[in-house]
């Protein structure tokens, strides 16, 4: 049995090329300085370290949950970098669809593609993205949105 970082590299891995897809679908409409895979690659290296998280997320970090709580800074970050609303629907899973909890993600629309930088802290429970709703980024609050940028720029240099 695969212990839990094992698993989160696995889904580093996975979600690392379900950026690769999007960004060779979405080439012509991305203006980053980073690629899409090295935003994903270097965001859930953030997601590993407990101080990092209590700041962010102001919880202190389970054994299980390294990625919890940063679903929604993540997606409006990526959501800004990488093209806004003519790339993406902003979604979510509301709290009351799914009994794990609510969920904010992307999808492309270029590949239909749901893409979320985060969620294998549900294991063994997989992420039902097909019940996602649109969500209106404006109703959308992330308070550390901006300090979290800065902690990701300071990441991306470090590739």
């Amino acid at each position: 049995m695969k212990t839990y970082a094992e698993r989160y590299e696995d889904f580093t891995r996975a979600t690392v090329e379900l950026a690769e897809k999007i960004q060779a679908a979405n080439k012509d409409k991305f203006a980053a300085e980073y690629t899409l895979p090295q935003v994903t690659f270097a965001l859930r290296n953030i997601y590993k370290d407990p101080i990092f998280h209590t700041k962010f997320v102001s919880s202190k970090m389970e054994d299980n949950k390294w990625s919890s709580g940063f679903c929604a800074m993540a997606s409006v970050i990526i959501y800004e970098m990488f093209g806004g609303a003519d790339v993406w629907n902003l979604m979510a899973i509301r709290y009351n669809d799914w009994k794990l909890g609510s969920v904010v993600f992307l999808q492309d629309k270029a590949t239909g593609i749901n893409f979320g930088t985060t969620g294998e802290h549900f294991y063994p429970e997989k992420v039902p993205y097909e019940i996602g709703k649109p969500l209106n980024i404006e109703r959308l609050k992330t308070p550390n949105k901006e300090l979290l940028k800065k902690v990701l720029n300071f990441e991306l240099r470090k590739l």
